[in-house]
């Protein structure tokens, strides 16, 4: 058998790494999305329909407030009006194991009054509510002891609760890189949904 010379075996494995070293270059100029995401249409759907389902096997009464619930088909979600008892509904909810209230305001269409805010700090504080906030307007809730501390300039989207221990959680951006969201063609407003419910998903450090 004759023995390749260092130079050639040297030539032929920088070959072999060839595609990876495409696929890392392409993703760091950010095209990692495109790149890495060669799904089809119905194979997109496919992945974020699992997504869901694993959020809606988290047994959590998710409420959006004041906007219709526009994420994925199989999401069980309600949309609620007002945030007294009443408008809650909560005696029909009372077998869930979670309460989350999400907040869609990347539009700033909703312009929450401050007994609003008052409210979500109270459903927050003394009846466990997760409150999920999507918009830029983070001074609001900063003001309103919704969240200890303003996020990083440029934020999207928090999560604040407290933990099964009574530590609070304030999550900054924690929907903000949609880079592994399988699912194309979507608007700003409905990438950041997506990308909250995938992360409400797979992230048990939010349920705990």
């Amino acid at each position: 058998m004759r023995f390749l010379n260092n130079k050639t075996a040297m030539a032929i494995a920088l070959l072999g790494l060839l595609p990876l070293i495409v696929i890392i270059v392409v993703f760091s100029l950010g095209g990692g999305k495109a790149a890495l995401a060669p799904y089809s249409p119905d194979a997109q759907r496919k992945i974020m329909e699992d997504y869901t389902d694993k959020l809606n096997g988290r047994n959590a009464d998710i409420i959006f407030y004041r906007t219709e619930p526009d994420g994925p088909d199989n999401l069980k979600a309600r949309r609620v009006n007002a945030l007294n008892s009443q408008g809650l509904g909560m005696e029909r909810y009372t077998n869930c194991d979670y309460h989350v209230i999400i907040i869609n305001e990347l539009n700033g269409s909703l312009n929450l009054t401050t007994e609003e805010l008052q409210k979500l700090c109270s459903l927050m504080n003394d009846d466990g509510f997760r409150i999920v906030y999507l918009g830029k307007n983070f001074q609001q809730l900063y003001d309103n002891s919704i969240i200890g501390e303003l996020p990083r300039s440029g934020a999207k989207s928090c999560i604040c609760f407290y933990n099964k221990h009574g530590i609070r959680f304030s999550g900054g951006g924690f929907a903000d890189d949609p880079a592994a969201m399988p699912i194309t063609g979507l608007d700003d407003n409905r990438e950041i949904l997506f990308t909250a419910i995938e992360e409400l998903a797979n992230m048990d450090l939010y349920w705990s």
